[in-house]
């Protein structure tokens, strides 16, 4: 079926100033990068060495939710990492050094997030953020990030106040959900007329940016759209279901964690109210579908990453190098952990020197990387938004199936 491409050039040219997830530089690393007005580490000395780096090793770290609510996401992101770092090791390295990886749990809580990146940056001395998952932590980090100068690589935080030049040492590796809900929101559309639709999303940047997509999709369309703005970890979800079922919604469209999703799909189940259903990518996820598929037949998915299925030989050759690392089925948020390692590292080798700021210009250099994970990743002097691409599947029995593949138009 026809592509699912979020365009996103026009949005990226119109934001001047940087964003924040590659930062260049803390208090006491020997590092002789320097930035511009916005934070950004712009001179690449191949001399000088950041903190986190020794002789033998490079030192990486991140904060994911490990417990709570949205733990599933957190610890198969943390497990595709440490299998990536882990064979990367076996084979010597990068730059003649091992890395790494240190990882804090944040409960998917800002406060929580920012407690925890200061301890890798401050008394850890890490050289640089390797990816994370879930936004509202992430986003509760970023202001810290940017005045300490840490860089930060593909973390799984979609949002539309990164992947932009506000804030420069962030390189993204995900449409925002502005972008992805719009796409989603389209195709629902054409299944079909709808008089009503809804959303329950996390309340904050992810349930607006989901709603701003429902809304660019669904203007001048007659459709009636309710946003429900939940709280992660939400206890009882029946107020909610029966909200939903005197709506009369055709769709409910969600974007909450794993376990609350199930919750609510539970809830809705035990009073009798049967609408079809769209969701985020999460919902993609094998130990999601396991668990809740069940409750989710026939829901529509958001795809960012390939199918584990595909016939693509570099997402063939993932499967067998995590399953010979770790004994195991690789699920969509392993491939997301995997991504972001291999990224990481693909710009260290890249790096003229072991300084923040050759970091940044290998970052810059990276143009069409082909991972077979995600579409072709490119970022560069004015660009930090790295893919363009929604995909979308289908949940049936306890398969995910592939309507539309997750590829990029070219960029």
């Amino acid at each position: 079926m026809g592509l699912r491409t979020a365009h996103r050039r026009a949005r990226l040219a119109a934001a001047a100033t940087g964003i924040t997830l590659l930062a260049a530089g803390c208090g006491g690393a020997t590092t002789s990068t320097t930035g511009d007005a916005a934070g950004a580490a712009t001179t690449c000395d191949p001399k000088a060495v950041g903190p986190g780096v020794t002789d033998k090793e490079i030192l990486l770290g991140t904060t994911m939710p490990l417990t709570g609510s949205a733990a599933a996401g957190g610890l198969g992101t943390k497990e595709g990492q440490e299998a990536f770092y882990s064979k990367l090791n076996k084979e010597g390295g990068v730059q003649g050094r091992t890395i790494k990886l240190t990882v804090l749990d944040d409960a998917y809580d800002p406060s929580q997030a920012q407690k925890q990146m200061r301890q890798l940056v401050e008394r850890d001395k890490i050289f640089a953020v390797s990816g994370g998952e879930g936004t509202p932590n992430f986003l509760g980090v970023v202001p810290y990030l940017k005045r300490q100068k840490v860089p930060a690589i593909a973390p799984y935080a979609p949002s539309d106040t990164l992947g932009n030049m506000t804030n420069p040492d962030v390189f993204m590796a995900t449409v925002d959900y502005i972008q992805e809900f719009d796409l989603l929101t389209g195709y629902v559309l054409k299944q079909g007329p709808a008089k009503k639709v809804a959303l329950v999303g996390v309340a904050g940047n992810v349930g607006d940016n989901a709603k701003a997509g429902m809304e660019k999709a669904l203007a001048g369309k007659g459709v009636e759209l309710l946003y429900i703005p939940e709280t992660p970890g939400t206890t009882d979800f029946t107020p909610i279901a029966s909200q939903l079922k005197q709506s009369g919604a055709d769709w409910v469209f969600l974007i909450l964690t794993n376990a609350d999703t199930g919750g609510l799909l539970q809830a809705v189940s035990r009073i009798g109210y049967t609408p079809k259903t769209a969701a985020w990518a999460g919902m993609s996820d094998d130990s999601y579908i396991k668990e809740f598929g069940a409750l989710s037949q026939n829901m529509i998915v958001a795809l960012e990453t390939a199918s584990l299925a595909s016939s693509n030989p570099k997402v063939q050759q993932f499967v067998r190098d995590f399953k010979a690392e770790t004994g195991q089925e690789p699920t969509k948020f392993n491939q997301l952990g995997w991504v972001q390692a291999q990224l990481t590292t693909e710009a260290l080798k890249r790096a003229k020197g072991l300084s923040r700021g050759c970091l940044v210009e290998a970052l810059e250099s990276v143009s069409g990387f082909e991972t077979g994970i995600l579409p072709p990743v490119t970022w560069g002097k004015d660009d930090r938004a790295g893919v363009d691409a929604v995909g979308i599947g289908q949940i049936k029995g306890d398969k995910l199936v592939v309507l539309e593949e997750t590829t990029s138009s070219g960029k």
